[in-house]
């Protein structure tokens, strides 16, 4: 049981994720198996060599998105913020999540296992320590 909650919390995570960076700039592959009434997700937990910035998108829902974003060589997302609440976990590296911008900024670190819920339209920053692999769940509107 606990192994299946730590895969669904996973899972969605990455979804959420990947719709805070942008899926302009990830690659657009689904990694999942489909039931009648569930979906298997299959995510790396391990950082391999690749692009200083990959997204892999796991799932697609009608009111969430899971994906796995990579961050390599100590790179660094622009701030941004999006419009549903969303969840991040990280599952392999270390890095650092900022919340907000300027004085006011909260800095938290991203370890495997670290899981955060963040509210809808709070500017946020990811960057790697060297390199982090997370899971972003996107809550979605109705």
């Amino acid at each position: 049981m606990r192994k299946l909650y730590l895969f669904i919390t996973k899972l969605f995570i990455t979804v959420i994720f990947s719709f805070f960076i942008g899926a302009s700039s990830a690659t657009l592959e689904v990694y999942a198996q489909t039931g009648d009434n569930y979906t298997i997700l299959n995510f790396e937990n391990e950082i391999g060599d690749g692009k200083d910035k990959e997204v892999k998108m796991l799932f697609e829902g009608e009111r969430r998105k899971i994906a796995q974003l990579t961050l390599r060589n100590e790179t660094r997302l622009e701030s941004h913020s999006v419009e549903e609440p969303f969840i991040l976990q990280c599952i392999a590296g270390k890095g650092e999540l900022i919340i907000g911008e300027g004085e006011t900024a909260e800095s938290i670190e991203l370890l495997p296992g670290t899981c955060i819920t963040v509210e809808a339209n709070v500017i946020h920053d990811v960057v790697s320590q060297p390199a982090i692999s997370i899971l972003l769940i996107r809550l979605l509107k109705e």
